[in-house]
């Protein structure tokens, strides 16, 4: 029934960002120790936890680059990819604000303390708990080239994993791990410079949510001029697509 795959999708999803959200807001808002090595640990497990979770349900797609890839490569159906990828986007959404009302207080003590107001350059500082922005060195070229490798990258195994009969039970015991292993290293090698998206549905979801909730326009542009939020989801997209035909390429030479 696709409503329950729809809510697998939700709640998987939105584990992976209440997980991430949390932890981010717990080091944020406190004086608790962090170096890139917690977060991507956190980040690779939240991921494996909420695969095994929607696994069976909907295939734990969990991300709008392996939606569309399976539509593209595996004959996923062309009906459920837009309600998967809407409900992927709301668990995102719906995490960010349960998250914000669980930390509320100590984001506005946080935001008064340090004399933050939302919407402006500074509260960069505080909307960074829930969507991710890049360093101010990178541009936006290459905030689309780095989503674009990591997704080619990502999407190219998962399409392997997928593709081979032979690795079923892995597929079904195992690959949840390899992936959550994949993403861990993914952030502790990008996470320097853009603090990657990966998947859309975070950061569109994410950004929704900042923007509704205070933060306004600087949660789609990041104190940019420009919306440049769009650089790392068409990366994310095109990297994801070129995989899946880099693949089919492939597979026809072979």
């Amino acid at each position: 029934m696709l409503l329950v795959e729809c809510i697998s999708e939700f709640l998987g999803t939105g584990l992976i960002t209440f997980i991430n959200t949390s932890y981010t807001a717990s080091f944020q808002l406190t004086d608790e120790f962090v170096d890139s090595w917690k977060i991507s640990i956190i980040l690779g497990v939240s991921t494996c936890i909420a695969i095994y979770i929607s696994l069976i349900v909907s295939e734990a797609h969990l991300n709008p680059i392996v939606t569309l890839s399976f539509f593209l490569f595996f004959n996923f159906n062309y009906k459920k990819v837009v309600p998967y990828i809407t409900f992927q986007i709301l668990g995102v959404f719906f995490s960010s604000v349960t998250v914000y009302e669980l930390y509320y207080n100590l984001l506005k003590n946080f935001e008064s303390q340090n004399r933050i107001l939302r919407g402006s350059l500074e509260s960069l500082r505080s909307a960074s708990i829930f969507s991710f922005f890049p360093n101010k060195d990178i541009s936006v070229i290459q905030i689309f080239s780095i989503e674009f490798i990591i997704s080619f990258i990502f999407m190219s195994i998962i399409i392997f994993l997928n593709n081979n009969k032979s690795l079923f039970f892995f597929k079904i015991t195992f690959s949840p791990i390899l992936i959550g292993v994949i993403v861990c290293i993914i952030n502790i090698i990008v996470s320097p410079l853009t603090s990657f998206t990966l998947n859309p549905a975070n950061d569109i979801g994410s950004r929704i949510f900042a923007y509704l909730f205070g933060w306004g326009k600087i949660a789609f542009t990041g104190g940019l001029n420009i919306y440049y939020f769009i650089a790392p989801i068409l990366g994310t997209m095109f990297g994801s697509v070129t995989s899946v035909y880099f693949y089919k390429y492939i597979k026809t030479i072979l």
